[in-house]
């Protein structure tokens, strides 16, 4: 990947974790975040969260999103849990999340796949009927989860931790942005919030080989009118540049 230019668009902190992963590799990394992650921290915030936190021993599983909710949410419960409560499953959606939790001591493990579909898939309804389910994400996440679950027969409760803005850039910061040789995209709304962006400023854009993390995305991103996508099968670092690899031969 030496000199490769990849414009990365993940939200902060993540991003410049994923930049100085590819300055080692001799890339050069263009970082554009398509995301800004606003943890909840009012004081009602925090009561409210704490609430729901003291009560995690009443579940079974607990599921993590992404890596921005493994990394808010083992926070939040190293504060209310100087020991993790026993008895609970935890699961991360993707290697990265799951490798967050376990940066941080929470021994999670995930399924097989990298996204919510999948999750579905490997967690069968015999499992999870009556079982109590906390899933824990930004609000305003998609529904899929908790509601596949449900309909398997979960109980299943949600806990937000953080709000999900879009950074807004002007012509100006296109125009001096390094042309990239491919784009790393993590997540569907970081998709649409690139393509609004892109559409607006930088239309050459769209021709550039867009890396998405999965099928779902895939489909989104050529819907949009994105030229050149490759589903990496997975939104960590590792699937995104085995997967760059992979496409420069």
């Amino acid at each position: 990947m030496q000199g490769l230019k990849v414009l990365v668009t993940r939200p902060e902190p993540e991003n410049t974790h994923t930049c100085q992963t590819l300055s080692n590799l001799g890339a050069v990394p263009v970082p554009l975040p398509m995301l800004q992650i606003k943890p909840l921290e009012t004081e009602q915030d925090k009561r409210r969260l704490h609430s729901q936190l003291f009560n995690l021993d009443a579940y079974q599983y607990v599921i993590f999103v992404s890596k921005n909710a493994a990394r808010i949410g083992a926070e939040l419960i190293d504060e209310c849990w100087p020991m993790l409560p026993v008895g609970i499953h935890w699961l991360g959606i993707g290697k990265g999340t799951t490798d967050t939790l376990n940066n941080l001591h929470i021994p999670a493990i995930s399924s097989p796949g990298h996204d919510t579909e999948t999750m579905l898939a490997w967690l069968k309804p015999v499992k999870m009927r009556e079982q109590k389910v906390l899933i824990v994400r930004g609000q305003g996440g998609r529904p899929d989860l908790a509601s596949g679950l449900e309909s398997r027969g979960a109980k299943v409760d949600v806990l937000e931790l953080y709000q999900r803005a879009t950074p807004t850039y002007d012509a100006q910061t296109f125009f001096f942005l390094e042309e990239p040789d491919v784009i790393w995209v993590t997540s569907g709304e970081g998709l649409s919030n690139l393509t609004q962006q892109v559409q607006q400023h930088s239309p050459n854009l769209m021709n550039t080989t867009l890396f998405v993390p999965s099928e779902r995305v895939a489909e989104h991103a050529r819907s949009k009118g994105w030229a050149r996508v490759i589903c990496a099968q997975g939104a960590d670092d590792q699937s995104l540049i085995a997967a760059t690899m992979q496409h420069l031969g």
